[in-house]
């Protein structure tokens, strides 16, 4: 069993109780918080309010309102019919809304406004609509009427296999909600059992704990005066073409014993996402991102525009929790200062912090895309290698996947199949490395990593791309992976009583950062600009309790709220 450090145990890193002991760094002095009465760095608020009612022009990019968001619950109406024909309509509210509009802020003219959604993020089947056949005899008495119904003899083959999928998906989905509960398993019992227990122990924080966490708030402090710096810089860029400081940001962030300081972050990392769950739960409100990728201008500039965590604007009402859905490193130029600021962030507020794993937090990824060489080149082959491994033995142990407010699941990839449940999640152990994730037994846990959705609309959109919408099928990724269709996200859902799944993992070409589809129950959300010359804008997602919902952990009713970093090559005209 592991269990946190006590006074008797060793330090992660010898060098951190012997820096501690001469007095050179900690000595006996007490944890200071994150931003104290004299940090001034981001005593402005940030550039679009988190709890505003979203009055900005580009006139006034910073104007603010301290009013909760005046949000309706969706109310939609459901056709259904009876055994003799007759027809009537039903009405269920949506416990999660997508807002029909986003936050957009651009660096370069640091102006920020509120746009209505395009259509370029919304994916929609064809004919998509609701009504009810005239003929329930078609398909067999039908509960729920599919998009689009016409009379058989009207159909084609192709028109007929849709109406069928779509008979079939929504008495999946009235299935999966009847059978639904909440009970969990023996085994999943037990794992909660023993993570809580844990956890009371390790907050008995030991004086070596107490350094740590220290360590990690001045990182944090020090990320805070960066990102004030770097939002006020004149012109915006690439990030391949940032410099924040010669060699990087590594000692500006972490002081000169920047290798001590991530190894101690590492190796304390590892034991503390050990001691917390495999299926991480967020409360709301709540701030999404997608993949970062190494890109630490785009996160300092997202922290700067949207609120940074643990700051005075974030903790007003209700704390904000945070949510890092993957790919924090790779092919980006500060890999490390972008995983020591998440880890800094995640040992200084344990329980509002949550790191999801990412399909590039595996060794085989980050020996082939450039985080191992990053190390090695920025940290000597030595301290490199050494603090590599940690950093893995840290990724070896994230959840992969968390909760957000009791109904929105947030995973990397996706939900492969569907065919596996929370509690299968639960009933996971980890540490997970390569020869677990690579065994055939848990080729569902690989697909929450690398699987894909298709979009509802594809071969309307692109001439290359054709096949059914539906179903699963092979990824063009590799061998294990898969593409999901609407049906198999709606189906998922109901099954486990989700309202929405949050997902990462793919960039477009020209994108928004975001996307909409599978009738509005599966996001897309990409937090990197301008990623591999894609010309796309950086999103992130901010969830938050709808009216009257305020102040509690699960609310009854939720909305989604897309805010957007502008993409430099878009504001330069260049498009990909």
């Amino acid at each position: 069993m592991i269990t946190p450090f006590s006074s008797a145990q060793a330090c992660p890193c010898q060098k951190c109780c012997e820096s501690a002991d001469r007095g050179s760094y900690f000595g006996d002095e007490p944890v200071v918080p994150i931003f104290g009465d004299d940090f001034e760095a981001l005593s402005m608020p940030p550039v679009v309010p988190s709890r505003s009612v979203h009055d900005l022009s580009p006139s006034t990019p910073t104007s603010r309102a301290s009013k909760t968001p005046k949000i309706s619950p969706r109310i939609s109406h459901v056709e259904v019919c009876s055994e003799d024909g007759a027809s009537s309509r039903m009405e269920k509210q949506d416990p999660v809304v997508m807002e029909a509009e986003f936050d957009f802020y651009d660096p370069l003219s640091k102006r920020a406004q509120v746009m209505p959604l395009v259509a370029e993020v919304q994916h929609h089947r064809p004919g998509a609509r609701q009504h009810f056949s005239n003929n329930p005899a078609d398909f067999g008495h039908q509960l729920l009427a599919p998009p689009d119904f016409q009379p058989s003899e009207a159909l084609t083959p192709k028109s007929r296999a849709r109406n069928e999928v779509e008979v079939v998906t929504r008495w999946g989905v009235l299935s999966g909600k009847l059978i639904f509960s909440k009970v969990l398993t023996l085994t999943t019992m037990s794992s909660i059992f023993v993570v809580r227990a844990q956890q009371v122990r390790l907050e008995k924080n030991s004086r070596v704990w107490r350094r740590i966490e220290a360590r990690a708030r001045r990182a944090v402090s020090q990320a805070a005066s960066l990102a004030a710096r770097v939002v006020k810089e004149r012109s915006d860029m690439y990030h391949g073409e940032w410099r924040c400081s010669e060699g990087g940001a590594l000692s500006e962030l972490f002081t000169s014993e920047y290798v001590d300081t991530l190894m101690i972050l590492a190796k304390a990392s590892a034991k503390l996402l050990a001691l917390q769950p495999v299926l991480a739960e967020a409360n709301v409100p709540c701030r999404i991102f997608g993949d970062i990728h190494g890109q630490l201008r785009d996160l300092l500039l997202f922290f700067a525009a949207f609120g940074f965590p643990g700051s005075t604007e974030d903790s007003a009402d209700d704390e904000m929790s945070y949510v890092f859905n993957g790919d924090f490193v790779d092919r980006g130029a500060h890999s490390l200062e972008v995983i020591g600021i998440l880890l800094a962030l995640k040992v200084s507020m344990p329980d509002r912090v949550w790191l999801v794993r990412g399909n590039h937090e595996d060794r085989t990824m980050n020996a082939r895309y450039g985080f191992l060489e990053e190390c090695e080149l920025r940290l000597g082959n030595n301290f490199g290698r050494k603090t590599y491994d940690l950093l893995q033995n840290a990724f070896d142990q994230l959840p992969l996947a968390c909760v957000v407010g009791g109904k929105i699941l947030c995973v990397h990839g996706g939900v492969g199949d569907g065919r596996w449940d929370l509690n299968d999640l639960r009933a996971l152990r980890r540490p997970l490395g390569q020869q677990e994730l690579g065994c055939a037994k848990l080729r569902w846990v690989n697909n929450i990593l690398w699987s894909d959705p298709i979009e509802d609309d594809r071969e309307e959109r692109s001439q290359e791309e054709s096949g059914p919408v539906f179903g699963v099928h092979e990824s063009p990724r590799n061998t294990t992976a898969v593409l999901f269709g609407w049906d198999v996200t709606k189906t998922f859902c109901a099954r486990n009583g989700l309202a929405m799944v949050v997902r990462s993992h793919q960039s477009k070409k020209n994108g928004h950062g975001f996307d909409l589809m599978h009738d509005e129950t599966l996001v897309r959300v990409f937090s990197a600009r301008d990623y591999e010359g894609h010309c796309n804008d950086g999103a992130v997602l901010l969830v938050r309790p709808g009216e009257g919902s305020l102040g509690c952990e699960r609310p009854s009713f939720m909305s989604v709220r897309a805010q957007v970093l502008g993409s430099y090559a878009k504001a330069q005209g260049l498009v990909a």
